[in-house]
């Protein structure tokens, strides 16, 4: 397992550090990755998450890129969440694990910087400005959820470096 885990750092370390990405990853090349006919059913429960179906409705985004996106974020905030704020975010996204393991690679592994955040939304076939849309869909679906205000407080300031500055 451990040497699994090397491999999948090692590679999403190229990824990320690759100035030509030559195309954007979906949600069967997610599913493909887990193998066998459990593909198919990994795919249907990640285009069926409930915040996976808000970003799709609400920002026009493929299934893939709102999982891959809410993924990449919940990584970060994961990564940066201690004690009763990550337990709770975690209990209130249905199937947050699977929108973190549809990142690329394992790339949420990786996600704690601006910069990375805005690769993976490149990866997925979305231009880093979407960040600025995703945040806020996905903060409202968690004060939707019962998010208390200490939660949604830290995510601000933890997603506020990941959204690109305006451009003036």
């Amino acid at each position: 397992m451990e040497k699994r885990h090397i491999l999948t750092t090692l590679t999403a370390v190229a990824l990320l550090s690759s100035s030509a990405m030559s195309h954007a990853f979906s949600l069967s090349d997610v599913a493909s990755a887990f193998g066998g006919e459990k593909s198919e059913q990994v795919a249907t429960q990640i285009a069926e998450n409930p915040l996976t179906k808000a970003l799709v409705s609400d920002l026009g985004v493929k299934p893939d890129q709102a999982a891959g996106g809410a993924g990449a974020l919940l990584a970060m905030a994961t990564s940066e969440l201690t004690g009763p704020q990550g337990k709770e975010l975690t209990q209130l996204i249905p199937g947050a694990e699977k929108l973190t393991d549809s990142l690329p690679l394992g790339l949420g592994q990786l996600l704690g910087s601006k910069e990375n955040i805005d690769k993976v939304f490149s990866l997925l076939g979305m231009k880093p400005e979407m960040v600025n849309q995703f945040v806020p869909v996905v903060t409202q679906f968690l004060g939707e959820q019962g998010a208390s205000n200490e939660l949604l407080g830290a995510l601000s300031n933890i997603w506020a470096p990941a959204a690109p500055a305006a451009k003036k």
